[in-house]
C-alpha cells in the first residue's frame, strides 16, 4: 500500500514538479523565431565582441593556442584525425558553423536543425552558392526535439545551448540518438542566466567602459545584457556546464573568456571600436580578462568544449514508490 508521503510524492511527479528543470515552461517559439528572423545577420554586427579581430585573435589563442588558428581547425588537427560521418547540429542559424565543419573535413553530412524558416532559406541558399553538399536543413524545436534514434557520431551545438529551455529533455532525446562512443562538439555562452544576474557582475565592465574618452562609448550604462526580444535568450545558461560535466566524458575544457568585452562592445562607439586609437584599449580589456581566466576559469561567458557522449548519462532518474 502506497504511504500518504508516497501518494504525495506521486501527485508532484504527475504534476511533473519533480522533474528537473519544470519550472522552465518551453518558450513561445513563434516569438523566437520571427526574433531570429528579424535578426539573423547578427554575428555580423561590430558591436558584437566576437566580430573584432582583437577579440578573435584573443579567442583563437585562448582555445588553439596559437592567434592564427580558428578552433574547428584546431579540432580537426587534434581530435578528427578521420571525418565524423553523420553529425547532427542544433540552432543552425544560417549555417555558418555547419558549411565550416564540412569543409574543414571534421563531418561529412549533417543534419542542421533551426526554429526560424526564413533563416533556414538563408542557410540553404548559402551552402548551394559556396558548393558545400551534405548539409540536410530542417525546421526543429530545441524544447520538442525527434531524433533518429542511434543516427549520429557526432552532436554539435554552436552559439545555440543557451537558448534551450528544456535541456532535461534535449539531452534525453540526444543520449538516444548518439551512437556509442559519439562525440560532442560544443562552442557556448554558459555565463549567468537571464534571471541570475547580479549588479556586481557588471560593475568590472562599467568601470572599463566609464574610463574611456567620451568619444569611444554610447553616453548610457551597461545594463544587463539579455535580448529582451528573444524570450529564450540565456534562459539556462548557468546550468549548461553542469550538464556537460555529467554526460560527457570531457577531452577538452576551453573557457575563452568575454567576461568584460562581451559586455563592454555594445556601448562603444562603432567608428572609435573600428579605429587604431581602440587597439590599445581593447587589448588592455582582454588582457584582464587574461589575468580572471588564470585565476578562475570559471569566470568565463564563454566556453569550447569536446568529448564523448557517456554510455550511462541521463538526464533523469526514474523515481520509485513503496507500496
Amino acid at each position: 500500500m502506497m504511504t500518504v508521503k508516497g501518494r504525495a510524492i506521486g501527485r508532484l511527479w504527475q504534476r511533473k514538479l519533480l522533474w528537473p528543470g519544470a519550472r522552465f515552461s518551453a518558450v513561445p517559439t513563434e516569438r523566437v523565431a520571427a526574433y531570429w528572423d528579424a535578426n539573423r545577420q547578427k554575428a555580423k554586427d561590430p558591436a558584437f565582441w566576437m566580430a573584432h579581430p582583437l577579440c578573435r585573435i584573443a579567442i583563437n589563442r585562448r582555445v588553439t593556442g596559437s592567434q592564427q588558428e580558428w578552433p574547428l581547425d584546431w579540432l580537426k588537427r587534434t581530435r578528427v584525425p578521420v571525418p565524423f560521418e553523420r553529425g547532427v547540429s542544433w540552432g543552425c542559424g544560417p549555417g555558418t558553423f555547419e558549411r565550416s565543419a564540412v569543409r574543414a573535413g571534421i563531418v561529412r553530412e549533417i543534419d542542421a536543425f533551426d526554429i526560424a524558416p526564413e533563416t533556414l532559406a538563408d542557410a540553404r541558399r548559402l551552402a548551394e552558392e559556396e558548393g558545400v553538399a551534405g548539409i540536410h536543413y530542417a525546421l526543429g524545436n530545441f524544447d520538442a526535439p525527434k531524433l533518429k534514434r542511434g543516427a549520429y557520431d557526432i552532436v554539435f551545438f554552436h552559439q545555440s545551448l543557451h537558448h534551450v529551455s528544456r535541456l532535461e529533455r534535449l539531452f534525453r532525446a540526444l543520449s538516444k540518438a548518439a551512437r556509442e562512443g559519439a562525440a560532442v562538439y560544443v562552442d557556448e555562452y554558459v555565463g549567468p542566466s537571464r534571471r541570475d544576474w547580479r549588479i556586481e557582475q557588471m560593475e568590472k565592465a562599467r568601470r572599463v567602459l566609464k574610463r574611456l574618452p567620451l568619444r569611444a562609448r554610447i553616453p548610457r550604462k551597461i545594463e544587463v545584457p539579455i535580448e529582451e526580444g528573444d524570450p529564450s535568450e540565456a534562459i539556462r545558461s548557468s546550468e549548461i556546464v553542469k550538464f556537460l560535466r555529467e554526460h560527457l566524458d570531457v577531452a577538452e575544457w576551453k573557457p575563452y573568456g568575454g567576461q568584460i568585452t562581451s559586455l563592454v562592445f555594445p556601448y562603444l562607439a562603432p567608428d572609435w571600436a573600428g579605429s587604431e586609437e581602440s587597439a590599445s584599449e581593447i587589448a588592455a580589456m582582454l588582457e584582464m580578462e587574461d589575468e580572471e581566466l588564470a585565476a578562475d576559469p570559471s569566470s568565463t561567458h564563454y566556453l569550447v568544449a569536446y568529448g564523448l557522449w557517456k554510455p550511462s548519462a541521463r538526464p533523469w532518474r526514474r523515481v520509485s514508490f513503496r507500496r
